[in-house]
């Protein structure tokens, strides 16, 4: 896991069940062979994962590694999402169970997004009752964008602490949002900065864990996100907002990254 970022992590599922209104849990502790997040839709548990403990309820997720025993009480009615899982690598590879090593958070985080966080709930719901084939495609996608929620408000903490540790670097990254939508080069900014294009690479990434491209593409790709769901605007018309030549180019981008295509997201994201 050493070396790894957060959001280079990828989940699939394993195994996923919704329960409703539950009054207590079948057992106060258990193990699973998969990590495990217990995703609160209403109601509130307490809970215990290795020395963490605490009270969960609506935006909580709590995560619990493999083998770890997971205790849990509920202090009222509770509906959730019940998700064993895996990790996998950047690469695509399966993280092995001692992986919890590393920096994935265990127990409980809180994602701030909430409107986005129910919706991706709703979805969850409704392919509970699809066949096996057509649920887990579904299901690893959404647990996707709901571990991409986190890491996305996670960087919005990376970037108030760099304010300390690197003014010269959140001007780049003010520079890099004002700029980001037209016709752009690294190299200006760079020597706007008074660096050279290694320094400047080096500094940034330090400051705020990604290269400046990845910075970047991920403003780029954020504002297209949004066009998409909320415009009726072409794939052309989007990539033109979004400073990509063509809808073409700015496909293959938004297909690699975002693992689905433009017209996937549009279709899945529209409420």
């Amino acid at each position: 896991m050493e070396g790894y970022r957060l959001w280079e992590l990828t989940p699939r599922i394993r195994q996923y069940r919704y329960w409703h209104r539950k009054e207590r849990f079948d057992l106060y502790e258990d193990r699973y062979p998969g990590w495990m997040l217990f995703a609160v839709e209403d109601g509130a548990f307490r809970y215990e994962v290795q020395d963490r403990r605490g009270t969960a309820s609506f935006g909580d997720l709590v995560f619990c590694p493999p083998h770890i025993p997971f205790r849990r009480e509920t202090i009222s009615p509770l509906s959730f999402h019940f998700i064993m899982f895996d990790w996998h690598d950047p690469n695509g590879n399966l993280l092995e169970a001692h992986g919890h090593d590393g920096p994935i958070p265990i127990g409980k985080i809180t994602v701030a997004d909430r409107q986005r966080l129910a919706s991706d709930y709703e979805r969850l719901k409704i392919t509970a009752g699809q066949p096996h084939s057509l649920r887990h495609p579904w299901t690893d996608h959404l647990l996707k964008d709901i571990w991409y929620l986190y890491c996305s408000e996670s960087n919005q903490a990376i970037y108030a602490e760099a304010i300390v540790k690197d003014p010269l670097m959140v001007r780049a990254a003010d520079l890099l949002k004002r700029h980001a939508y037209g016709p752009f080069s690294m190299k200006s900014l760079a020597d706007t900065l008074g660096l050279s294009p290694v320094q400047f690479t080096r500094r940034f990434k330090r400051a705020h864990n990604m290269p400046p491209t990845d910075y970047l593409t991920r403003l780029r790709l954020q504002k297209a996100c949004s066009l998409l769901v909320t415009t009726a605007m072409t794939l052309d018309q989007i990539a033109e907002r979004c400073g990509y030549e063509n809808g073409f180019y700015l496909s293959r981008v938004f297909s690699k990254k975002i693992e689905m295509s433009p017209t996937q997201y549009r279709r899945t994201h529209r409420v």
